[in-house]
């Protein structure tokens, strides 16, 4: 399946000075065949390297990080002559050896003039975090995150890659032209989801109850490795969290309640347990937002958020909701407490790696369901199935934050008022990059 991050491996190729490339993210999100697909394509030679698969390849590990060395045993195991240029090394599941990271700055410092390309789940391994990050912090080497797909490559996943077009270039007039097609493709995409094995049985024409199989299975798998890489004294706590957000997310107020897991539970007893989900990319936290000012992570309430996950399809399929109700009719837009809506929106600002908050109204029961900071800019953004005209929220927004104009992202096309722009929810992203 074509995705857009296999442009930004062209652009970090084309760098005439390139590092190593960090590529990370959920497991089974397309990480290992997007790298593949990029080495057969791009390079005349590729040596691949899964630590899972193969634990011998950690031998060439074990002994001083010395590039030369690496090098040498690489070819020996692979049988292949690493041809400076043409050859792409590939570590996959790079948890499993976190040792191989500390060869990398080598690597740059003696610039071979090969590439190497590493995969895995960082979360699986608190050795490799740390490493990570102290080369992440050093410069020593690039980063690339990979999500599961969003609504323009379901659409071209689809055979759609001329509407995909469109949302990239915000191409209003013919938006408005096309949007009952593009909604019920927003359907499926909600019912769906991205991630690549469900995409792929709904593009090749399987039912939904072949789709949810898939989902299901994928539920499993991820179940599967939280008992096999979460740190185990946090196990219990962890699986409860992952079990009981989607119920959550569907009351009215959405804000995570503890005492619906354990009674008596203390956030402090159960912080370790959310920053291991949201590292492993399975949740996205939004904390409530105190006061409306850069940067906005320095005024969030940390004991007030929200937990959404990382896909909207294996969120339906967490919460048995019926395929029918997501597939027929519009419930999936006007019903679930806007749930659906709202993470097709922050999954667009999560991609772009902007700071994301929710915010109440002071002295009000009306709330903004995201407020984002952009590099100069922060904006207010309301997710509503229809414009239904003005908004209170915005309104108490505007008078207690003058000068902030908002987004309402909904299933209608562009339009623009004094205190806010309408935009299709599933092209928030691009025209938020406009505003840059």
């Amino acid at each position: 399946m074509k995705r857009t991050a296999y442009n930004e491996l062209l652009e970090w190729k084309a760098k005439k000075f390139h590092k190593p490339l960090l590529v990370y993210g959920p497991r089974r999100s397309g990480k290992t065949y997007l790298v593949k697909e990029f080495g057969k394509t791009e390079y005349e030679q590729v040596i691949y390297f899964n630590f899972e698969e193969n634990p011998d390849y950690k031998t060439v590990f074990f002994n001083e990080p010395e590039a030369g060395r690496v090098l040498r045993e690489i070819s020996s195991l692979s049988k292949v002559d690493v041809t400076p240029g043409d050859t792409l090394l590939i570590w996959d599941e790079i948890q499993a050896c976190p040792d191989a990271l500390n060869v990398l700055p080598d690597f740059v410092e003696s610039d071979f003039g090969f590439d190497i390309i590493v995969c895995g789940f960082p979360a699986a391994s608190p050795k490799a975090e740390v490493k990570i990050d102290e080369l992440t912090r050093t410069g020593s080497i690039d980063t690339l995150r990979i999500l599961p797909l969003t609504f323009d490559e379901f659409l071209t996943a689809l055979g759609n890659d001329n509407m995909a077009g469109l949302l990239r270039a915000c191409d209003w007039g013919a938006i408005g032209s096309l949007l009952p097609r593009y909604n019920q493709f927003l359907k499926e995409y909600l019912f769906c989801g991205g991630m690549p094995q469900a995409v792929l049985a709904f593009a090749e024409g399987k039912g939904p109850a072949a789709v949810r199989a898939v989902q299901n299975d994928l539920l499993t798998a991820i179940e599967n490795d939280i008992l096999r890489f979460a740190p185990r004294r946090h196990i219990d706590e962890i699986t409860a969290i992952w079990r009981s957000f989607m119920g959550q997310l569907l009351e009215e107020n959405q804000k995570f309640n503890l005492s619906k897991l354990k009674d008596g539970a203390r956030l402090k007893d159960y912080e370790s347990s959310f920053a291991w989900l949201v590292r492993a990319g399975l949740v996205y936290k939004v904390h409530k937002l105190g006061t409306v000012s850069m940067p906005i992570e320095f005024f969030q309430d940390r004991k007030a958020f929200k937990v959404y996950p990382f896909d909207p399809g294996l969120a339906a399929a967490l919460g048995g909701i019926d395929p029918a109700r997501m597939l027929v009719g519009d419930e999936v837009f006007d019903g679930f407490n806007r749930a659906f809506l709202q993470m097709l929106v922050l999954g667009q600002f999560v991609r772009r790696g902007s700071p994301v908050c929710y915010y109440g109204v002071q002295g009000s029961t009306v709330s903004i369901d995201f407020v984002v900071q952009e590099p100069s800019l922060i904006i207010p953004v309301e997710v509503m199935p229809r414009q239904n005209g003005n908004s209170k929220a915005m309104k108490l927004f505007a008078v207690k934050n003058p000068g902030r104009k908002g987004i309402r992202a909904s299933l209608d096309n562009h339009f623009e008022r004094e205190l806010m722009s309408g935009v299709p929810a599933y092209a928030v992203g691009f025209f938020v990059s406009g505003l840059a």
